[in-house]
């Protein structure tokens, strides 16, 4: 009997050991919105009334190695969601396995003007270019880390990438060949801060990938920030774009800003260019926010009569 209790004893040590260098911890988090929507040009308005729900999950532990892992999932409205998975190596960076998550590569600074809100093409990007930089987010790995004061962010997608369960493979994305970027951005001085990125994405097109490229440069003193921004893509075999925008941002108080922004887009085989305009205002008092923005968009895709103008206000809460 004896011995059965010291092979008990000695068992329930070692698993009590081995949970020890596994431990982690899960956070839940979530956000609450409330929105009233007016699409006054270029759409049918429909129900104004929205709402935006989500849940997050987070959950972290150490390695005995001194790394962690991170595993982020979001649950965003009804049938959306998230996720990604972060191996830390300290010094060494930081490994992403992504599926929709986002923010790496020259993704991660595809509009970096500031705003008090929504970016100035918000809810007003037409069905079939946004004209923004970015590899996409889903099926992603990526990598980070800081060297010199220099953060660097790169990505790769193998055949446009694709949210996968284990074990499946991807064959409907529609897209060729290998997307690949990264993003460099520094602080030359107090408040002056300067990104560049390259790229290519695939298409669908054998041998025909999206070229990226795009850079920026954002000046913050006092209340006031101020950006700008220029990015282009070049296609074979499809329409070529650059635009041109800038934005500024004022903090009246600790609980007011205030934003503006405009951006011009180029297209290659148009007459006309593609003209956004942007208003935001936010105040916000604890967890709750109340928020607004006027974006218009003037000549989307380079043809005339295409305008848009969208009006959202939106009430949110954090908890």
């Amino acid at each position: 009997m004896n011995n059965l209790k010291k092979i008990g004893l000695s068992a329930l040590a070692g698993s009590l050991v081995a949970t020890s260098a596994f431990a982690g911890e899960m956070a839940v988090g979530g956000t609450a919105k409330a929105t009233w929507t007016d699409r006054e040009t270029g759409t049918n308005t429909g129900n104004q009334i929205g709402m935006n729900k989500g849940l997050t999950f987070t959950g972290s532990g150490d390695l005995d190695s001194g790394h962690s892992i991170k595993v982020y999932t979001a649950l965003n409205g009804t049938s959306r969601s998230s996720s990604s998975i972060t191996y830390d190596m300290g010094d060494m960076g930081s490994l992403v396995l992504d599926q929709g998550v986002g923010g790496h590569g020259i993704g991660s600074i595809d509009d970096k003007m500031p705003t008090a809100n929504e970016e100035i093409w918000d809810n007003i990007a037409n069905a079939t270019e946004s004209y923004l930089v970015g590899i996409g987010n889903s099926g992603v790995l990526a990598y980070s880390n800081t060297f010199a004061g220099v953060t660097v962010s790169a990505d790769y997608a193998k055949q446009g990438g694709g949210a996968l369960e284990d074990g499946a493979v991807n064959t409907g994305t529609g897209l060729t060949g290998t997307s690949r970027s990264v993003a460099l951005t520094t602080t030359i001085s107090d408040g002056f801060n300067v990104g560049v990125g390259v790229g290519d994405a695939g298409t669908v097109v054998n041998s025909a990938d999206a070229n990226q490229e795009t850079i920026f440069a954002t000046y913050a003193v006092g209340g006031v920030t101020v950006g700008l921004q220029r990015s282009k893509e070049d296609t074979a075999g499809a329409k070529d774009w650059t635009s041109t925008q800038w934005g500024v941002s004022f903090n009246v108080s600790d609980n007011i800003s205030i934003g503006y922004g405009e951006r011009t887009v180029d297209i290659t085989e148009t007459t006309l260019d593609q003209e956004d305009t942007g208003f935001s205002a936010s105040y916000t008092m604890g967890s709750m926010s109340v928020k607004a923005n006027m974006n218009k968009s003037d000549d989307q895709n380079g043809a005339a009569g295409t305008d848009k103008e969208t009006t959202e206000i939106a009430v949110s809460f954090a908890f």
